[in-house]
């Protein structure tokens, strides 16, 4: 079984090296890729780094200003067996998160096992609240075409992975696997121009409407009824 990790990024090649590094120090045998905005002005960075430190990066066309579109269209591309190779389960973290648990993709892996699921660790932030970052089956990024909910831009596709994963009833939580938020609000990161950004109020009502709006939907309850 095999796993790939999509963390979309903007701006933070340092972000990227670090993490890279956190693969190597925790023996994790996941593939990491880098999904990054094609315009983005420190694209080089990445890319002069990708062969000594392990990692690929993908080029993402994303005018949104946030994050989730360039998380779906690497997702998506990453599910083309012709290119790439055949992802079990996908993983999804931000360029601010940090592994730090021995052998935590094998954990997540393990936790979903061979039917369709999700799993997430403890981020030392949300805890057991909130998957900050989490692991899904291949099958249900196929289902959804990415890893979050239809129209996101930003914000709240970790209400929905938990939402999902309760009403699937596939949800798993491993608080002994720790995967840090490296974020503002925990004080451990500068507030940058990127978090300045999407902590618009109006990027919150936007997608909080859209998110709520989709549970609603037909397709959301045919999916559901389809994987529980």
């Amino acid at each position: 079984m095999k796993s790939c990790v999509v963390v979309p990024s903007r701006g933070r090649p340092e972000n990227a090296y670090r993490l890279a590094q956190a693969f190597i120090d925790t023996g994790a045998e996941a593939d990491l890729y880098f999904v990054i905005d094609n315009d983005d002005v420190l694209w080089s960075k990445y890319v002069k780094e990708e062969d000594q430190r392990n990692y690929r990066c993908l080029p993402a066309d994303n005018k949104t200003g946030g994050c989730a579109k360039s998380l779906n269209d690497g997702a998506v591309r990453l599910l083309d067996i012709t290119t790439y190779p055949l992802y079990d389960y996908y993983i999804f973290m931000g360029d601010d998160h940090l592994p730090r648990t021995q052998g935590w993709d094998k954990a997540l892996m393990e936790a979903i096992g061979f039917d369709n699921g999700i799993a997430y660790g403890n981020d030392l932030l949300q805890g057991g609240n909130l998957p900050t970052a989490f692991a899904m089956s291949r099958s249900l990024v196929n289902e959804l075409r990415g890893m979050t909910f239809p129209g996101c831009i930003h914000l709240f596709f970790d209400n929905f992975v938990k939402q999902l994963g309760i009403d699937l009833n596939c949800l798993k939580y491993l608080p002994d696997v720790i995967i840090e938020h490296l974020h503002p609000v925990a004080g451990k990161a500068e507030m940058d121009e990127g978090y300045l950004r999407v902590n618009d109020p109006k990027w919150y009502e936007k997608d909080l409407l859209t998110l709520q709006q989709y549970f609603l939907t037909t397709e959301y309850a045919a999916l559901v009824r389809q994987y529980r």
